[in-house]
């Protein structure tokens, strides 16, 4: 993680779940982030099936010049990496696994390089994940100049994170098909062809 910020969101997540897989929706006080909360977001699987944005703060709709409440967690993407962001964002909630997403961010005067959290949270104790707590930061500090709103995001790499924050996976040739063979067919992105 190269912001600070993500350290001090991940390692809060990590101090509330303890020894279990991921800690309680109800556990999560927004005034412990109160000063992280424009970067924050909650996604969670809709009735379709796909990820999509409970909440969302102040500084992530304001970069896409729309309030993403309710919105599908794909129109935050550049349509070419959608799938594979439905696809992380699923495997996130299923194997209960956090995530750094490397991606690149467009605004009409070149690109800016952010990463995103994504962390998974459960609605009941007995229950898997259900939802991911997820922050969307810049790698640099203070905060780049950027020309709004962005067209969208590119994701360039990714990977699961151990509970110190270390990866074990990256998105390398052969990921995406792991996680296909993995994932049961209802957690995947269907093809327009099928």
């Amino acid at each position: 993680m190269r912001n600070q910020a993500s350290r001090r969101i991940f390692d809060y997540w990590t101090d509330l779940r303890g020894n279990r897989a991921a800690p309680l929706r109800t556990e999560i006080d927004p005034v412990a982030l109160r000063h992280l909360l424009p970067h924050l977001f909650i996604a969670a699987v809709d009735s379709d099936g796909l990820p999509a944005f409970r909440l969302a703060g102040t500084r992530i709709c304001d970069l896409f010049g729309r309030e993403f409440r309710g919105a599908a967690f794909a129109e935050a993407w550049l349509e070419g990496d959608r799938p594979r962001a439905i696809e992380i964002v699923r495997s996130v909630i299923h194997y209960e696994q956090p995530a750094l997403l490397e991606v690149g961010m467009s605004d009409g005067d070149g690109r800016r390089d952010y990463e995103m959290l994504l962390l998974p949270v459960r609605a009941a104790e007995e229950a898997g994940s259900d939802r991911v707590l997820g922050a969307l930061l810049p790698h640099d500090t203070p905060f780049p100049a950027t020309r709004l709103p962005v067209s969208g995001l590119s994701l360039e790499n990714w990977t699961f994170l151990d509970g110190h924050g270390a990866s074990f996976v990256s998105d390398r040739p052969g990921v995406a098909e792991m996680l296909r063979r993995l994932l049961p067919a209802r957690f995947l992105p269907q093809s327009k062809a099928s």
